[in-house]
């Protein structure tokens, strides 16, 4: 069945490219990026990581209103397929087929490559699920993104592999102010209803999660076992501040599980604070389709970066202890041009209650990552 899903899959990125015979246009484009870590924790000296974090190639193709956008990269040592998704356009919309991520959190729609530090909040991670198969439609215009759709709870790659029977529908809204010189005022917020799994031999578990401010180390930082899983509900709130030299961003994430057999709903929440401030360069890139922040527009720029991170994933009623942790990181991006870029930040990280076994002590860290996207 994979298989099969899988060579459906190839055919819907190369018919337009085959099928066209008009004005086509053809993009191809590739991303690596190369981690290195290094941290004290744990050992008597300073101990290092590093490894190829993430390699892609793609392409995109416009046909008239039609566009498609393939990826394919290499995770976890296997051959998977990112993004991919046929999209129509409209006068002020798009509506769009296929694998992607559901427009929830801002920060986890932004290429990653245009992340201001090497991956997005924990508490980012822990409430954003990864790609999904669906629908979605995104409504904008100069003060408005609007976006919403239905998803089936796998990824492309999981289907007929441990799939899990239920769909989520995630709409998202946000209201904006561009004026002239990069400045922008965005306020937002994102809801999402997941329904309870069904057809399953036993009660649905689940868990939630996430590797914390690096995924160099062999655990998780945070991780919570949920059984007896029933639907489940989540929201986010946003706020982003852009001017010629200064950027700021935010976000605030809650969640609610269900749980059946009369047990206690668990209820973790988290979020996040981060600036930027351009030492060379002027501006900031905003999408206004999808309503997200981008690199600094300047080809070569250098920007100091910074933010604070809070994730609770306890819940006494709920009797559930998923860890709690706070986290401080300072960085430097160097944007050699629109291809090549240089990133490199420390941080502090305070482990909390509950934290994952591995991590027994606070820790710092420094992480290094070069970049190349073309």
């Amino acid at each position: 069945m994979k298989r099969i899903l899988m060579l459906i899959a190839v055919f819907f990125m190369v018919w337009p490219v085959v099928r066209a015979n008009g004005p086509l246009q053809v993009k191809f484009r590739s991303r690596a990026l190369l981690d290195a870590t290094v941290s004290g924790y744990g050992k008597e000296k300073a101990q290092g990581y590093y490894r190829i974090e993430d390699f892609r190639v793609g392409f995109k193709a416009t046909y008239r209103r039609f566009k498609v956008k393939a990826d394919v990269g290499i995770g976890d040592g296997k051959l998977v397929f990112k993004d991919l998704v046929l999209g129509y356009r409209f006068k002020n919309g798009v509506l769009s087929f296929g694998n992607s991520y559901e427009p929830f959190s801002m920060d986890i729609l932004i290429s990653a490559a245009n992340l201001r530090f090497h991956q997005s909040a924990a508490s980012v991670l822990a409430f954003s699920d990864s790609r999904k198969l669906g629908a979605t439609y995104h409504f904008y215009n100069a003060r408005w993104y609007l976006g919403t759709g239905i998803y089936t709870h796998n990824d492309l790659n999981e289907i007929g592999d441990g799939q899990r029977n239920a769909f989520v529908s995630t709409s998202r809204a946000v209201w904006r102010k561009q004026g002239s010189d990069h400045r922008l005022l965005h306020f937002g917020g994102a809801f999402s209803f997941r329904t309870q799994e069904v057809n399953t031999p036993e009660a649905p578990t689940g868990e939630i999660g996430c590797v914390g401010i690096t995924s160099m180390f062999p655990a998780p930082l945070l991780g919570a076992g949920i059984s007896d899983k029933g639907s489940e509900v989540k929201g986010v709130m946003e706020a982003l501040l852009t001017a010629p030299r200064f950027m700021l961003q935010a976000e605030y994430c809650f969640d609610r599980f269900g749980r059946t057999g009369g047990k206690h709903a668990f209820c973790p929440h988290g979020g996040y604070i981060q600036g930027g401030f351009l030492v060379k360069g002027r501006g900031f890139g905003y999408d206004s389709v999808y309503g997200i922040p981008g690199r600094p527009v300047s080809s070569q720029a250098i920007e100091l970066v910074a933010r604070f991170n809070y994730t609770d994933l306890n819940d006494g009623k709920a009797q559930i202890r998923g860890g709690e942790e706070k986290d401080l990181s300072l960085g430097i991006n160097f944007y050699l041009n629109e291809y090549f870029g240089v990133k490199v930040n420390g941080g502090y990280v305070w482990v909390g209650r509950h934290c994952n076994s591995f991590y027994q002590e606070d820790f710092f860290l420094v992480q290094a990552r070069m970049q190349y996207i073309f």
